[in-house]
């Protein structure tokens, strides 16, 4: 799976947790890549890489969010989108 960001395509890959030391999730800037832990659940899994995502776009666009306002804006985007399910379209336009 991928993702592009500003441009820039980052591998999602889930690593176990010998991989992961410890961590849920992480944004690996200079290999284009976003590490999530395989033996979480789904949910925080989607969590996770809703996270570092925003890691991700913090960086590409030089936001300097720090650790608390990256995990609110995640609850906070994961809440908005699970509530309201349609609204994607209309954002899309459609």
């Amino acid at each position: 799976m991928e993702i592009k960001i500003a441009g820039i395509t980052y591998k999602i890959l889930f690593k176990t947790p010998e991989e992961m030391q410890g961590h849920i999730g992480l944004a690996r800037f200079n290999d284009q890549e976003i590490w999530i832990g395989d033996q979480f659940t789904n949910q925080t899994k989607k969590i996770a890489l809703w996270h570092e995502t925003l890691h991700m776009l913090s960086d590409a666009f030089n936001l300097k969010m720090t650790e608390d306002q990256v995990k609110v804006t995640t609850h906070a985007l994961v809440s908005l989108l699970e509530d309201n399910p349609e609204i994607v379209n209309q954002f899309k336009g459609n």
